[in-house]
């Protein structure tokens, strides 16, 4: 039997997807939360008792979490604020000053985006993350926008999942994906030592990636994307019950 030529069904061909930027958030220095800081924090808050805090302790120097991590500005408070508001203003400071930098130092005009994608597990604000975004910089009255939430560290690797879909779809575009998880409103004030771990394995942070399917950038693309393979384990009991929020 005779192979098919793919170049005779261009419509069969998938679209290359290239990377032409990506940019991480990097907070002031206010921000830094060192080991003995966060140890001494935790301490003074009265939440925990002295073995939380000992376990604590010993995972954070043993975890590989450096002296220069941040966390924001309601976790540095006594007692932490944990409230909507902080949470809004960590997104804001993350994600606004990833793409302002994109912008600015790429040169790309807001109104060229297509697709915007933006990512926070636990955080799923009214309005959107989304749509925070194309307000602030006045992306086009067209842009296709989505955001993810609640789906754990996968999120990052969906939205790129999702960016690929419908750039494979959306010809001559640009997807900027926007990724981050929220730690403000999130910690963990409970006896629980497995879901302690949580308060010394996440800090502030967040990355933007700006995706094309244009011919004429592939002459700037950084990377090409080849593979990206998705197993969804949500239909086992014990998979779903890797990242969870209860009270």
């Amino acid at each position: 039997m005779e192979s098919m030529n793919l170049e005779n069904y261009p419509g069969l061909v998938a679209e290359i997807l290239i990377l032409l930027s990506n940019f991480k958030f990097q907070a002031r220095e206010s921000l830094r939360a060192t080991i003995s800081a966060f140890i001494e924090h935790t301490e003074r808050s009265g939440t925990f008792d002295s073995k939380a805090v000992e376990f604590q302790t010993k995972v954070l120097e043993r975890s590989g979490v450096g002296n220069e991590t941040c966390l924001p500005c309601g976790t540095h408070l006594l007692p932490a604020d944990g409230s909507l508001n902080s949470s809004m203003e960590e997104l804001k400071t993350v994600l606004f000053s990833i793409v302002q930098d994109l912008f600015s130092k790429q040169k790309i005009n807001p109104k060229s985006i297509d697709i915007l994608i933006t990512n926070c597990s636990v955080s799923c604000p009214t309005p959107s993350v989304a749509t925070m975004i194309i307000n602030k910089f006045g992306l086009k009255s067209n842009v296709r926008s989505f955001h993810l939430s609640g789906m754990g560290c996968s999120a990052g690797i969906l939205s790129i999942s999702l960016a690929k879909d419908l750039l494979r779809v959306h010809k001559n575009s640009l997807a900027l994906v926007l990724s981050m998880e929220s730690v403000s409103s999130n910690a963990y004030q409970g006896k629980v030592k497995s879901m302690q771990l949580a308060n010394c394995l996440f800090r502030m942070g967040g990355a933007g990636i700006l995706l094309s399917n244009k011919k004429e950038d592939r002459q700037r693309a950084k990377y090409e994307l080849q593979h990206l393979v998705r197993t969804h384990l949500a239909y086992k009991r014990h998979c779903i019950q890797v990242c969870f929020s209860r009270t």
